[in-house]
């Protein structure tokens, strides 16, 4: 662990590839699949910012010894417990740089990243303008309707995200009709065929640079550089990847640019060509500091 956490923050930051955990007061529950085996866990923070322990409870039919090594392995990721934030705030506070105003108010927000690439590039292709209550609410029909039912110890059953193969043999129709995600379906079925196919390799993205990763993406149907860089940062891990939806268009305009109109392509790209490899964490800590300062912005 490197650096503050604020887990709540974190979690309800609106910028993720997968569904929202479920928020129950100041803890938050999920499902994973580890080795095959569900798991149903759990988290909340206890002490400050900087000084905290996890607590973490757990529900698997497997052995827990086998389940805490996978649940460590996969919260390391999926919260970027090991991203080195002291490191990101040091280089940009400086009185001159504007995202150094966001960094007191959100202090510990962490890039949250998916685990399982398919459900990271569905749930980005459910994104495209579209708000995130609407595009969890599509993804958790989705998993009702195509994703394998789980029952825990407790009493309590889940759904697991679907797999390529299942969304593959479903009409567009049809999966429209029921998760109400419009004209998102076609893309959906269309991308899942692809990889079933194996006309699309999801694996292969994380070997490629920046740039590849992004020609490769635009070429699939559903996906523009908004859907491919939000998949590229939350789905792959690429943290040089920034994307622009419209509140970080007009704060990057606001703050960089004096008002004046600028591109969403020139935003990205001066995300990444100032930012660097931190352009991922740029673009996540501007995006909640415009949603808090929406009046002025």
């Amino acid at each position: 662990m490197s650096g503050p956490l604020n887990l709540g923050e974190t979690v309800l930051s609106a910028q993720t590839s997968e569904p929202e955990w479920v928020r129950n007061e100041t803890s938050f529950t999920d499902i994973e699949e580890f080795l095959g085996n569900p798991v149903k866990y759990t988290l909340s923070q206890v002490g400050t910012l900087d000084d905290f322990d996890l607590r973490v409870r757990f529900l698997t039919s497997e052995s827990s010894g086998q389940v805490i090594e996978e649940l460590k392995a996969h919260l390391n990721q999926v919260l970027g417990l090991k991203d080195n934030l002291p490191l990101f705030y040091q280089m940009f506070t400086n009185e001159k740089e504007p995202l150094s105003r966001t960094f007191s108010m959100l202090r510990g927000l962490r890039l949250m990243r998916g685990t399982n690439l398919y459900e990271s590039l569905i749930s980005s292709i459910l994104s495209q303008n579209n708000s995130a209550r609407l595009w969890n609410r599509t993804v958790r029909l989705l998993m009702r309707y195509y994703g394998e039912k789980v029952n825990f110890p407790d009493g309590t059953a889940a759904y697991l995200f679907p797999e390529p193969e299942t969304i593959a043999k479903v009409t567009t129709r049809e999966l429209r009709a029921r998760t109400s995600m419009g004209y998102r379906a076609k893309p959906v079925v269309q991308v899942s065929r692809l990889i079933v196919k194996d006309a699309f390799r999801l694996k292969e993205l994380s070997r490629c640079s920046y740039e590849e990763a992004m020609k490769i993406l635009l070429d699939l149907p559903g996906v523009g550089p908004k859907v491919a860089d939000c998949f590229l940062l939350y789905g792959v891990g690429k943290l040089e990847a920034a994307p622009v939806d419209v509140w970080i268009h007009r704060i990057v305009s606001r703050l960089y640019f004096t008002g004046r109109k600028i591109s969403l392509v020139r935003t990205a790209r001066f995300l990444r060509d100032r930012f660097g490899h931190w352009a991922g964490y740029a673009q996540l800590y501007l995006f909640d500091y415009a949603r808090r300062t929406a009046a002025n912005v």
